[in-house]
């Protein structure tokens, strides 16, 4: 069954390293790489209530330890501004706020954080923006290098072995289903990168009406693809003769990322310069440096506790207290 889950999780790893959340993304940037974020984001409150407490958690203050956290965790960052935090209707946060960076590159939110996008100024004065899913079996954050053994072939099987293979496959994927379906499928991601310069080249990503790039990672369609390709029976057979979908074999996580964005390769967006800034850095920072303090008061994260080390879960939860430093504050 690892064919499956690789493929699943490799493609919510790619974009996400967090829990089962919804995310929407607004990048806005200037031919510096400074730029802004718009951020969106619902999650449940299960990273902070396994947290060790005497008392039942209160909903007001997880979501309020929800924001501290994303603010205070979050890197690259000179400042929020417009920030706020409320509770939804199905009992989870949801956090908004427009985060500032000086460089792109360097910018790693606490909650949301995407893996392999790379941003490169190009010789015209334009930007290539690219993002790269990770490849199956690569652990979380870490891109495969190669260097794993290639997956043994399987051996020749008769008809009736491999009639049996294949309902025993279909069968180890029922089961795992409804699992998958309570993370990857609850796992939604809507970023609209906007480059200065003129949009010159689009592949994968989706082109927004006012001259956008945009990627939607929605887990639903994900775990429908792998419907579809575990119900190919010429597709599943010609990967398990081949010996392929083992650790560091992304078959299936192409074909799923083919049926799902067009490509097999890296998603690109390429604007031809020169460019103009998209907007003036340094006055909206400096305008939102000076509304913080009052925007930390009226949201009430001024009274929230400092906690200790949490237990370790991987980055993008936004744990109060798994990070040192505090990025954002002006």
């Amino acid at each position: 069954m690892r064919t499956v889950l690789l493929a699943a999780t490799t493609l919510a790893a790619a974009m996400l390293v967090a829990g089962c959340f919804e995310t929407k993304q607004d990048v806005t940037l200037n031919p510096d790489q400074s730029g802004k974020v718009r951020v969106e984001l619902v999650m449940s409150d299960m990273p902070f209530t396994m947290m060790p407490q005497d008392d039942p958690p209160d909903p007001e203050m997880t979501s309020k330890r929800v924001a501290k956290s994303i603010l205070d965790g979050s890197k690259g960052i000179d400042t929020w501004s417009d920030v706020s935090v409320e509770r939804t209707e199905d009992n989870r946060t949801r956090f908004t706020g427009t985060a500032y960076f000086k460089d792109f590159t360097a910018m790693n939110l606490q909650a949301g954080k995407m893996q392999g996008v790379t941003l490169e100024k190009t010789a015209d004065g334009g930007m290539l923006l690219r993002l790269k899913p990770e490849q199956p079996g690569a652990p979380l954050g870490r891109r495969d290098t190669g260097t794993a053994p290639p997956a043994e072939p399987e051996k020749q099987m008769t008809d009736e072995e491999m009639q049996q293979r294949l309902a025993a496959e279909r069968a180890k994927w029922q089961q795992m289903k409804p699992m998958m379906a309570m993370t990857i499928g609850k796992m939604k991601m809507d970023a609209i990168f906007r480059l200065p310069g003129k949009l010159v080249k689009v592949e994968g990503f989706q082109k927004t009406s006012d001259g956008g790039v945009q990627f939607v990672f929605d887990g639903t369609k994900v775990l429908e693809v792998i419907d579809k390709l575990m119900a190919d029976d010429s597709y599943v057979r010609e990967n398990m003769l081949a010996g392929k979908g083992g650790m560091g074999q992304p078959p299936l996580g192409e074909e799923a990322m083919k049926q799902l964005f067009g490509t097999t390769g890296a998603l690109v967006a390429q604007t031809q310069g020169p460019a103009e800034p998209q907007f003036d850095y340094a006055a909206e920072v400096q305008a939102a440096k000076a509304a913080y303090p009052a925007m930390i008061k009226r949201l009430g994260l001024d009274k929230v506790p400092e906690t200790g080390p949490g237990p370790q879960l991987p980055p993008g939860f936004g744990l109060p207290g798994s990070r040192k430093g505090r990025a954002g504050r002006p």
